[in-house]
């Protein structure tokens, strides 16, 4: 094997056994190709995105100021984008393209085409990779890697060259697939279980009963009136309703440093972890403050349903409880069991905020704007002393 191309194949593994992030990766490999003798002047990368929010991702590189990355989210159209050449190479899974930017273009050559050539490049290949990966929700029915390599030298790209780049192509390719699998992992995880947890779960937390003592702010909300509701609307709008509230109640939350772990039904369960290096007022606050915000972005949103929330504190188990092959990442104690109960009462007392004692206990001195409501029986607990704000 030529020495060259051997450097570049055990630079691209190191690469990937590192985990070295696309932006890295790519500025690295166009400066071994380049120094390889393979004039690169712009390289543009896409892959699709297992991800709530995005749907893709691309990185742009240029000689002269590296590389930049953009997401595009679900939902956005990208006419220019459908309407270019890599676009089409994924629907029709055409695996290698190349159009020679000297020479004279077409009427009926794409736009982007015309855009390169004006800014002085002179040669253009496109490759398209599959991961052999199918995905349903990305244009071809499956994850891969797509890029455009381009060049200004005006004698474009040798076949040397060309027979250099393509192989490395693929082999970077792989390395991107890598990368993909990790943030794909890392997404899904946190939109499925939360961040915190889903890092953990990453870090090898995956055994029943891998479980963390710890302290935490526990947060339970519920939407009031749903059962009716949804017994009485579409299936859609109940629906696009649950969506819009719980985007309410979400950004509040981790807006002020907690994390949802769990939907239930129309309920979420929250926590704000302690001894994370915070100080235990600061978190209290947090929490508070978040509740009020749910509130007002509710109302805000002059959705249907109102909100319920009760707020407490104490010791929890954190990790997973479940079968041997089906687990939940959730908390377990009695904190999670007395603010559970605590919540039912918002309606009994009239009072969309409930704080217990605990947490009182924790909020600043010249914070507390609390009105003690008195000691109340929860269901199948022993009673405790409830605040509303």
């Amino acid at each position: 094997m030529d020495p060259a191309a051997s450097g570049l194949f055990a630079w691209l593994a190191e690469a990937s056994l590192r985990g070295m992030p696309l932006k890295d990766l790519v500025d690295g490999f166009c400066t071994e190709i380049n120094a390889r003798g393979c004039k690169i002047d712009r390289v543009v990368i896409a892959t699709a995105a297992l991800d709530p929010s995005i749907r893709a991702q691309s990185l742009t590189w240029e000689r002269e100021q590296g590389g930049q990355l953009a997401t595009f989210p679900h939902g956005e159209s990208n006419l220019a984008w459908r309407q270019g050449p890599l676009a089409m190479m994924i629907r029709t899974h055409l695996g290698v393209m190349r159009r020679r930017l000297a020479e004279p273009l077409a009427e009926d050559d794409y736009a982007l085409f015309a855009e390169l050539k004006a800014q002085g490049f002179a040669d253009w290949v496109a490759y398209a990779h599959l991961f052999h990966w199918d995905a349903e929700h990305v244009e071809g029915g499956g994850m891969g890697m797509v890029s455009a390599w381009s060049t200004r030298d005006p004698a474009g790209f040798s076949e040397a060259q060309l027979a250099f780049l393509g192989p490395h192509v693929q082999a970077l390719a792989a390395a991107v697939k890598s990368l993909v699998i990790v943030d794909s992992a890392c997404s899904i995880l946190s939109a499925y279980v939360g961040e915190d947890a889903g890092q953990r779960v990453l870090r090898g937390a995956v055994t029943r009963g891998s479980v963390t003592e710890t302290r935490a702010v526990l947060m339970f909300a519920d939407l009031t009136g749903f059962t009716r509701y949804s017994a009485e609307q579409p299936i859609d709008a109940t629906l696009d309703t649950l969506n819009r509230s719980f985007d309410c109640v979400g950004a509040a939350i981790e807006g002020h440093g907690g994390e949802i772990l769990k939907f239930i039904g129309d309920g979420v369960l929250a926590v704000f972890l302690l001894d994370q290096g915070r100080d235990d007022g600061d978190v209290a606050m947090g929490a508070v403050g978040a509740a009020e915000e749910a509130q007002r972005l509710l109302a805000q949103a002059q959705l249907p349903l109102k909100l319920d929330i009760a707020l407490h504190v104490g010791r929890v188990s954190y990790g997973n409880i479940g079968t041997a092959r089906r687990l939940d990442f959730t908390v377990i104690g009695r904190a999670v069991n007395e603010v559970a109960r605590l919540e039912p009462l918002c309606g009994q007392l009239g009072e969309p905020i409930l704080i217990s004692a605990d947490l009182a206990r924790l909020l600043p001195p010249n914070a507390k704007r609390l009105r003690p409501l008195g000691p109340q029986a929860l269901r199948g607990l022993a009673e405790m002393d409830v605040f509303g704000l």
